[in-house]
């Protein structure tokens, strides 16, 4: 007999023992639940018909907090404009708070994959973090989306497929970053300074690399904690030796503080700061420091005055009344690369290879720029934009594009 006589049968049968009896009820629920061939392929149709499960995990409170803030906001915004839907089907979002704390992430995303059943997890602001939850989205065969973490390792020894990655890794702003300070502003005389964790050491270690193999030589290396409440006795230090140029990673609140006390012990505009954008990020540092910030210069794949940006900066003015920067801007092409790849497959995740395939095979456009995909690592290959901070047309302070690195590639893997 077919599957489709049975599953005629089987409705048959349903329909005669179906009684108002309790005893009758139980026994059809007993029955239609030990049959794959009733319950199983309606599931599945249920499961490719309904809403899609998009989890964001981000930091809502920490040190990050302004940050995760911001990314929330980018991708709401990117999923008002679509109406919630991708590749034909409605898109439920979930948000989690890992509160800046790897082990807290761990527990989250394994609460989202396990008791949520999420088909897409996106977001991630720290390298930590996304190191830590590397192997669980591995295991359990998740699209991942890594929205902010620059790890290099995500994009070399521990790269996913997996994990896609719409995003910089540390070197691609720590290697442009000592291509322009070398070719622009000093070839020797400058320092380093860095936030004491997995992106800070990577950031400062990739642009000292990439500087000394220009020719340039560089003095100390200072290490602060994240979360430096007081930068004072770094800043007595650099008013001491003043040196010619300060590479510098710190970012959200502690990049705010750093700027502020520039600022407060007369360093401001005396000592040049550059450094990845996070120092300088448009959103949640200059709209707190103000003109404390101008002068900065930064690499970095976003900037509200590239091109490419112009549409969703208008939109996020709209919405929100300010500028955006890296966070929110992330938030918002994690939803556009996912949609693409939705789009592409029409909804059907129930085929990873296919829905990895289109993210593959040409670029994307975003608000970061044309946005190709490594197909080593699924690293994302961008525009790096140098920025300095001048004031605008309105007399802002604003990450204004004075030069475009193009097609930026991480290493990626050792062969």
């Amino acid at each position: 007999m077919s599957s489709q006589a049975n599953l005629a049968l089987l409705r048959k049968q349903a329909l005669v023992t179906l009684t108002p009896t309790r005893a009758g009820r139980r026994q059809l629920l007993l029955a239609a639940a030990a049959s794959p061939l009733l319950f199983g392929v309606p599931r599945l149709l249920r499961a490719q018909d309904g809403p899609l499960k998009i989890a964001l995990l981000t930091s809502l409170s920490g040190p990050f907090a302004s940050l995760g803030e911001s990314m929330r906001a980018g991708l709401e915004l990117m999923l008002q404009q679509c109406n919630y839907e991708m590749g034909g089907r409605k898109v439920q979002l979930l948000v989690e708070d890992d509160h800046g704390k790897p082990d807290e992430a761990i527990r989250k995303v394994r609460k989202l994959i396990e008791r949520d059943k999420i088909d897409i997890l996106g977001g991630v602001i720290s390298a930590n973090i996304a190191l830590a939850i590397r192997d669980i989205v591995h295991d359990a065969q998740l699209p991942t989306f890594i929205s902010n973490a620059a790890a290099n390792g995500l994009a070399r020894e521990a790269a996913s497929p997996y994990v896609f990655r719409p995003t910089k890794t540390s070197w691609m702003l720590g290697h442009t970053g000592a291509l322009w300070t070398f070719e622009h502003i000093e070839k020797s005389g400058g320092i380093t300074l860095g936030s004491d964790y997995t992106a800070g050491r990577e950031y400062i270690d990739d642009f000292a690399n990439t500087y000394q193999e220009q020719g340039g030589t560089l003095g100390e290396r200072i290490w602060t904690p994240l979360g430096t409440p007081d930068f004072a006795p770094i800043l007595m230090n650099l008013a001491a030796s003043s040196p010619k140029f300060v590479y510098t990673f710190l970012a959200g609140a502690d990049a705010v503080r750093f700027h502020q006390q520039m600022q407060d012990y007369q360093l401001h505009g005396k000592i040049q700061i550059v450094g990845p954008g996070a120092l300088f990020d448009q959103e949640d540092v200059i709209t707190a420091v103000g003109e404390a910030a101008l002068g900065g210069v930064s690499t970095f794949h976003q900037s509200p005055g590239a091109p490419a940006a112009q549409d969703f900066v208008a939109a996020y003015q709209a919405s929100r009344g300010r500028l955006p920067g890296e966070a929110s801007t992330s938030g918002y092409v994690t939803g556009q690369v996912i949609k693409a790849g939705l789009d592409a497959v029409k909804g059907d995740l129930s085929n990873k290879a296919a829905f990895k395939q289109a993210l593959l095979d040409k670029p994307i456009n975003t608000a970061f720029g044309p946005m190709a995909f490594d197909p080593r690592n699924n690293q994302s290959i961008l525009d790096i934009y140098v920025n300095r901070v001048e004031k605008d047309a309105q007399g802002r302070p604003f990450n204004t594009v004075v030069h475009t690195y193009q097609r930026i590639q991480d290493p990626g893997p050792r062969s």
